[in-house]
C-alpha cells in the first residue's frame, strides 16, 4: 500500500506541527469570533464593578454589619443582572465554534489514533495526558496530550494579543 499525503501527517515531525497548527488555527477562530461578537469594553467596565461590589460584600460580610450587606446587595443587583447577561452572552458564542471543535477534533483523534505525535523529557501521567512511554530521548504523547498542551499554550498568547483577557 502507498502512503499518502495525509499518511506523513500521522509520523513526527510532521504531526507535531500539524496538531500544533490545528490548536493554533482554532485558538485563532474562537477568540475572532468571541471578538467580533462581544463587547469587550463593557464586559471589562461591567467586570471592575462587579469586582468593586464583590470587595464591598466581602468587606461588609467580615465586619458582620448586615444592614450594609443589604444595602451593598441592593445597590449592586444590576451590576450583578448585567455581568450574568455578559457571561450568558459569551458562553452562547462559544456554543458557535464548540460543536464544530468537537467534531473536528473526534476526527483528530481517530485519523490519528494512538500513535504518538510528540515528545516530552519528561514522564508524567494526569488523568487524559500523560507521557508514559518511553520513546527516544523522551516519553511518547498522543494526540490528545499534544492537543491539549499546544491549546493551553497558544490560548494564553491569542488571548492577549486580541485583548480578551478580563
Amino acid at each position: 500500500m502507498t502512503p499518502t499525503a495525509l499518511d506523513v501527517l500521522r509520523v513526527m515531525p510532521y504531526s507535531t506541527l500539524f496538531i500544533a497548527l490545528v490548536a493554533l488555527a482554532l485558538n485563532l477562530i474562537a477568540n475572532a469570533v468571541t471578538r467580533a461578537t462581544i463587547d469587550i469594553d463593557l464586559y471589562r467596565r461591567i467586570q471592575r464593578e462587579y469586582s468593586e461590589y464583590q470587595r464591598q460584600l466581602r468587606a461588609a460580610l467580615r465586619e458582620g454589619d448586615m444592614e450594609k450587606v443589604e444595602k451593598i446587595r441592593k445597590r449592586y443587583r444590576p451590576v450583578e443582572e448585567r455581568m450574568l447577561t455578559l457571561q450568558l452572552d459569551r458562553m452562547k458564542v462559544s456554543l458557535y465554534y464548540l460543536i464544530p471543535f468537537i467534531i473536528l477534533y473526534y476526527i483528530l483523534a481517530w485519523f490519528m489514533g494512538p500513535t504518538p505525535v510528540a515528545v516530552s523529557p519528561f514522564e508524567f501521567n494526569l488523568w487524559i495526558i500523560s507521557a508514559t512511554s518511553p520513546l527516544g530521548p523522551g516519553f511518547a504523547m498522543n494526540m490528545v496530550t499534544w492537543y491539549i498542551f499546544t491549546s493551553v499554550a497558544f490560548s494564553v498568547v491569542i488571548t492577549r494579543l486580541f485583548g480578551l483577557q478580563v
